[in-house]
């Protein structure tokens, strides 16, 4: 209360007009602010499992469909005939030989157009037989269908008949329309007939897997393999078995899922019909047909399927945006060349991209929640609601998410809303105290600027008061006390500045500073400084041969140049002593970047030195010296006391001035560590250094140009 007691009417009365606003601002504004932040942050968090509750419900209902439309299609009449007739027309060509043309042509087509494919992807297998298929019709297939189809991989499925008058020509040429259809109108990627021998006799698409068997043949362990044993096991003819991802051979490694269910005839199991289904049909259910925004996930929100190692099961939103700028991203965050090749070349991040996360982990653990964890995908963090997604035999988890900004983003704007009120009132509050207390305080006000003026050593300050009464007498009496203060100070400054360009020329401005006020004994340890050494190479002989005036102007003249290369780098000039040079970065104020700086004086020097001797038409040479490290600063003697260094650090910086080469600036190891990245270096080895034996030692060449800097990352 003391120093309230003191305080002006003027501050008193704007104390007071802030106090009460300030208060009522801060009691309402507090209790409205937090009320309205809980329940922005549950609106959010309640719309983000919302939305991951949809998707969910979505996804599941996708798979029912299709469990629903495999099982219908298995027990149609259509598919019934055609695993007959596919079969029996199969066998027909099995038990026809072989021409080695045909094998030979089939054969030369997969070493020429599929094993380098698979070569490419680093998938490839010891040989190119071991893609083979191993049975007669499979081998007949293939060359009729593909090696000799007039249509290009992607469009095998155009080719309606061989032509080459066989069984099997005739029956594709029935239902191969009719087959392709439902791909194509129900959004699957492949359709099979795989008949109870595990061979697929039927393929819409014309794989590599086309007429092979799946039972011994080369894709044995594939998981469409796995599902067809689950088919030929079981006597329902109501079951339906889905297999998760897995790459594909035969499919040059790509990610393929498939739904299979048993075809029989009554009591009889004829075959499996086997369904690939398409990844872009799951990223159109989660994505909402890429309707991000329309379904609350805003700019940058999505919706992932995850299963078992963490593997995505679906596209992420990014790569969906735009693929080349996310797989630019990927490179930038150290994804492998090989995972990025794999992404582009099968156009999906499906089993490519690892999402090892908490609430993945949580997901599969059967738990449901909504969390904040750091994105996989970009800076930053975001809001995540998670789920198991347990449907089909299939153990996987369901993730939406959005940025944590974008996601908190209304609490954002309601923060800045209350900022803003806040600021008005309180403006407001203060412009009605200076109105009162300016009308109530104005005789006084000129007095205390004035004095205030003084009290900050404005000494030219002056009251002019208009009005001969006390007010005017005290202002008089005021203006005459500056005017002598202010006289008496001018002498005293103009004696003080003369004493402070002797004791600069000396010391270092801070350690002046120090001096002047009181220390007595002053002396630092620094734990980070660079030391520079520079000699005249020779010049007790130049002295020699050269007058004494000349030599200490050419000296003086060579000095000075470098006293003012120092000073323009920010360094400090420790001493002279005959023709070496001594300066030090990083005290007596330190410095980061003291390798640095002081590797670009170096480089200056030498510049400066080039330019001085030919002005003078000399051909001076220096050697320098640096080493960084610690060092112990202080101030020695009472009269003519000097600034000096002393350590091991001085020492080696020392050592490499003189065992360094002329016209070359000699470092040390440690800072070559602080700047190799930033200068060129040329690399001396291991020299002889006296005291300290052999040390690895560089040469500074020059600074570094940078040439790319697009990757925003340190080399």
């Amino acid at each position: 209360m003391k120093n309230f007691a003191h305080w002006s009417i003027r501050y008193k009365l704007l104390a007071l007009l802030l106090l009460l606003g300030i208060t009522a601002f801060a009691a309402t504004g507090t209790i409205a602010y937090i009320k309205s932040l809980r329940a922005l942050k549950q609106d959010v968090t309640n719309q983000l499992a919302g939305v991951r509750r949809s998707k969910a419900f979505q996804i599941e209902t996708y798979y029912r469909t299709i469990h629903s439309h495999v099982l219908t299609l298995s027990e149609d009449r259509m598919f019934i005939d055609a695993m007959r007739q596919f079969r029996a027309a199969y066998e027909v060509l099995n038990a026809q030989p072989i021409p080695a043309q045909l094998r030979n042509a089939v054969l030369e087509n997969y070493r020429s157009t599929f094993y380098p494919e698979v070569q490419k992807l680093d998938l490839a297998r010891p040989r190119v037989e071991d893609y083979l298929p191993v049975t007669l019709a499979a081998l007949r297939l293939q060359y009729e269908y593909i090696v000799k189809s007039p249509y290009p991989p992607k469009r095998r499925r155009q080719m309606e008949s061989s032509g080459d008058g066989s069984d099997y020509s005739r029956v594709h040429a029935k239902y191969h329309r009719s087959f392709r259809r439902i791909v194509e109108k129900f959004g699957y990627y492949d359709l099979y007939l795989i008949d109870e021998a595990g061979r697929a006799v039927y393929d819409v698409n014309k794989d590599r897997d086309f007429g092979t068997s799946l039972q011994y043949g080369p894709y044995r362990s594939s998981n469409l393999a796995k599902v067809m044993r689950q088919c030929l096991a079981t006597d329902n003819p109501d079951d339906v078995f889905f297999s998760d991802f897995e790459p594909y051979e035969a499919s040059r490694g790509e990610p393929t899922q498939w739904v299979t269910s048993p075809i029989f005839d009554g009591q009889e199991q004829l075959g499996i019909l086997a369904v690939q289904l398409s990844t872009a049909a799951i990223d159109d259910v989660l994505s909402g047909n890429r309707s991000w925004q329309k379904d609350g996930l805003g700019q940058s929100g999505q919706s992932v399927i995850l299963g078992p190692h963490y593997l995505l099961r679906s596209d992420v939103r990014p790569f969906l945006e735009d693929p080349e700028a996310f797989l630019r991203k990927l490179k930038t965050n150290g994804v492998s060349e090989e995972t990025i090749n794999h992404i582009r070349t099968y156009n999906t991040t499906i089993l490519e991209l690892e999402a090892k996360l908490p609430s993945v982990t949580a997901a599969l653990e059967g738990n449901e929640g909504t969390t904040v964890e750091r994105s996989l995908f970009g800076p930053g963090f975001i809001l995540v609601s998670f789920m198991p997604l347990n449907m089909e035999g299939l153990h996987w988890a369901v993730e939406s998410q959005m940025n944590l900004d974008e996601a908190l983003n209304p609490v954002s704007e309601m923060a800045r809303l209350f900022a803003w009120w806040g600021a008005g009132l309180l403006l407001l509050t203060v412009m009605a105290a200076l109105v009162m207390t300016r009308q109530i305080l104005r005789p006084v006000d000129a007095l205390v600027r004035a004095t205030r003026r003084v009290a900050a050593g404005d000494l030219t300050a002056e009251v002019k008061w208009k009005w001969k009464d006390e007010l005017g007498m005290l202002s008089e009496t005021f203006n005459s006390m500056t005017k002598s203060i202010r006289q008496k100070t001018e002498l005293i400054e103009q004696k003080n500045a003369e004493n402070e360009r002797l004791l600069l020329n000396i010391l270092p401005g801070a350690i002046a500073e120090r001096l002047k006020k009181g220390e007595q004994s002053i002396a630092d340890g620094f734990a980070g400084v660079t030391v520079l050494f520079a000699d005249v190479v020779d010049f007790t002989a130049f002295s020699a041969r050269t007058p004494p005036a000349e030599l200490v102007s050419l000296l003086n003249d060579l000095f000075s140049r470098f006293d003012a290369v120092s000073q323009r780098h920010g360094i400090e000039k420790i001493k002279t002593i005959g023709d070496c040079y001594m300066a030090v970065c990083g005290l007596p104020n330190r410095r980061p970047d003291h390798a640095r700086a002081i590797a670009g004086m170096a480089l200056d020097l030498l510049r400066v030195l080039g330019e001085f001797n030919r002005q003078h038409g000399t051909n001076l040479q220096v050697r320098i010296g640096l080493n960084s490290g610690p060092v112990v600063a202080g101030v020695i003697g009472s009269t003519k006391f000097i600034y000096d260094l002393w350590g091991d650090t001085v020492n080696l910086a020392s050592r490499m001035e003189s065992t360094g080469v002329p016209g070359a600036i000699h470092v040390s190891e440690s800072v070559y560590q602080e700047l190799c990245g930033a200068y060129t270096f040329e690399d001396r080895g291991l020299i002889e250094v006296r005291g300290k034996g052999k040390l690895p030692a560089w040469i500074l060449r020059a600074e570094r140009v940078a040439t790319d800097t697009s990757a925003g990352v340190k080399a």
